[in-house]
């Protein structure tokens, strides 16, 4: 009898090591492809910073990125029915002109800051995903005379 309490107590010694075993390696795992999905997640929604200047020199292979600059006074077209907004942004270097399928902002006018994010078509064309507001300059702080 005392010999299969020994081969019992030797299965379960092995046993719990093969099942620690196992939990590490499935523990590995799944910690490899958390990892790998925020670090994929991270890289796909990385979207750069650029001027109109910078985008424009680069031409259509900028894709995902954000442009800022200034609404184009009188370029504004606005497409009620199919939710189109049609405009230009410029900056010192030039004009881009943009499209954006969506709601139209209440602060959107001629002369207002803006943030689009999206990509330059080969066409020239900026077709904006999304499209931000900066805040106007009446918020500032007024400048005091000294």
């Amino acid at each position: 009898m005392t010999e299969t309490q020994v081969a019992i107590s030797g299965r379960t010694r092995k046993g719990s090591r093969g099942r620690q075993l196992r939990f590490i390696i499935g523990g590995a795992i799944v910690a490899a492809t958390v990892i790998y999905l925020i670090f994929s997640a991270a890289r796909g929604s990385a979207s750069y910073y650029l001027t109109v200047e910078e985008l424009l020199a680069r031409g259509a292979s900028a894709r995902n990125v954000r442009v800022t600059g200034d609404i184009v006074e009188g370029s504004i077209v606005w497409k009620d029915r199919e939710l189109v907004l049609e405009f230009q942004i410029a900056d010192k270097s030039g004009a881009l002109p943009v499209v954006y399928h969506g709601p139209r902002p209440d602060m959107f006018r001629d002369g207002a800051q803006v943030v689009i994010e999206g990509q330059h078509t080969a066409e020239g064309i900026f077709q904006a995903k999304t499209l931000m507001l900066k805040c106007p300059s009446k918020y500032e702080e007024a400048v005091k005379d000294g």
